[in-house]
């Protein structure tokens, strides 16, 4: 069940939606709102659906993501470290 928010949005992902996950080809900033929008998924309801799981099948989840989004380029290093600190500011 949602909850009412001012703007309809739940707030308590933001720090999860906000996080700037890189630069993309471009050089702009790409958030974690921005990649999961410009792939086409609800944002919040990813939030939600991933705080939801146990770490382990959250960070797969979100490796899985950042691996099928092109506009950015991480060694898997730096998108394990991403990952990591993504699912910190959910669980």
């Amino acid at each position: 069940m949602m909850e009412n928010y001012p703007n309809g949005l739940d707030t308590r992902y933001d720090r999860f939606l906000q996080t700037k996950i890189g630069a993309g080809l471009n050089g702009t900033p790409v958030t974690t709102l921005s990649m999961l929008a410009r792939l086409g998924l609800d944002p919040w309801q990813v939030a939600r659906d991933v705080s939801a799981m146990s770490k382990e099948t959250a960070w797969a989840t979100l490796e899985k993501v950042m691996i099928s989004f092109a506009d950015l380029t991480h060694s898997p290093k730096n998108r394990q470290n991403i990952v990591t600190g993504l699912i910190a500011s959910l669980h």
